[in-house]
């Protein structure tokens, strides 16, 4: 989904060099991989499962894909870790957005409906213990089963993302920044 805050503030605040993004949503749209692509990141990529959005955003990124500004992955993002280990862009410090979920019936090539831990666990791998993670969908993940994913129990998922995030690095602080909705997005950092 597009992002309403200001991306680029948040890039220069945390001297983020590169972006990823799980989750495209439908690319004819203002999706947050067009808005980091207008910010100073010096790669930008995103993860898709879908399809058709897929093709579609080769056609609407097919500038920045030739000069090599933007990496398109169809793949759940389950698998994130084989696209970002042993990845020199991912020496750099990194914002991750973290928005892949299945809300679609249509959508049935996926192992998780939320995948945000295993997400999260990839990120974990990386040598950077720094980069910026942003998790979108608050609301969402305040539901018992978010997207109506039952494989982790009923677990409370904000806190279980923290403390996940405090796995990578104990010293991650937390805020949140306003999206459609107020306080929408996780935003994970250190200082």
């Amino acid at each position: 989904m597009p992002i309403v805050f200001d991306l680029e503030d948040l890039r220069k605040l945390h001297g983020c060099q590169t972006y990823l993004e799980t989750g495209l949503w439908d690319p004819r749209d203002d999706v947050s991989s067009k808005l980091a692509l207008k910010c100073n990141f010096e790669k930008v990529y995103c993860v898709e499962i879908r399809d058709d959005w897929v093709e579609l955003g080769f056609v609407v990124f097919k500038d920045d894909i030739y000069k090599n500004r933007y990496k398109l992955i169809k793949d759940d993002s389950v698998n994130l870790s084989r696209h970002i280990n042993n990845n020199r862009d991912f020496e750099k410090k990194t914002l991750f957005f973290l928005d892949a979920h299945v809300d679609n019936p249509d959508i049935h090539n996926f192992k998780y409906r939320c995948p945000l831990f295993f997400e999260l666990d990839a990120i974990g791998q990386l040598s950077r213990k720094d980069n910026v993670i942003c998790v979108d969908d608050v609301r969402l993940l305040k539901d018992m089963y978010p997207w109506g994913e039952t494989t982790f129990g009923d677990v409370n998922y904000i806190e279980s993302i923290k403390d996940k995030i405090r796995t990578i690095n104990p010293n991650y602080k937390f805020s949140y920044l306003n999206c459609h909705i107020e306080n929408d997005v996780l935003v994970a950092y250190v200082d």
